[in-house]
């Protein structure tokens, strides 16, 4: 990217949340991210490796899967977005939150970062998804997001979600009745 979040974000404040925010902010994070759906991983593993979804909530997708990788493709290019509304939110647009690449060795997987701030013109956050597949991070650590790891945002507008195009592409494995009830909870950028 000609233009690096970081330089977009410089004149960001730091987020702060109050209380309520973060206990509502905890509430949709555990049903729409980790429960529903969460970070999807690619790894080195067979891709015919079975894994129990009842005890993985982590959706595998194949690193060169089109769908996904068009969803990646599709959040960096509204990216600029997400920058011009975590730098100037109106009321009700909070709990902004980027999805980042972690690699660790040959294994990568994808993290929902939160409490999402800029810090001496770098952007940092905290790692909201416990780690499967890497060993690098684990849940709640402190983390600087690189521009080049970003595959995904979202935030919350008047109690919709904005962005997550990543969620999207997953759609083709959750059932029907799981999709609609997504669905109503989004909202377009």
């Amino acid at each position: 990217m000609a233009d690096s979040v970081s330089s977009r974000l410089a004149a960001s404040p730091i987020l702060e949340f109050d209380t309520e925010k973060e206990v509502r902010s905890l509430a949709e994070w555990l049903v729409t991210s980790c429960i529903l759906a969460p970070a999807f991983t690619a790894c080195s593993a067979p891709e015919d490796s079975a894994t129990d979804a009842s005890a993985d909530p982590v959706i595998d997708v194949s690193a060169d899967d089109p769908e996904m990788n068009a969803a990646i493709a599709q959040a960096r290019e509204l990216l600029p977005h997400f920058c011009q509304v975590f730098e100037n939110p109106t009321q009700g647009e909070s709990d902004f939150s980027l999805k980042v690449r972690i690699e660790d060795g040959h294994n990568v997987e994808y993290f929902w970062v939160t409490d999402v701030r800029r810090d001496a013109g770098k952007i940092h956050g905290v790692i909201a998804n416990e780690a499967i597949r890497v060993r690098n991070v684990m849940l709640g650590d402190e983390i600087e997001v690189v521009d080049d790891s970003i595959a995904d945002w979202l935030y919350w507008r008047d109690g919709r979600m904005v962005g997550n195009f990543t969620l999207r592409a997953l759609f083709r494995h959750m059932p029907d009745e799981q999709v609609e009830k997504l669905k109503a909870m989004m909202a377009e950028p």
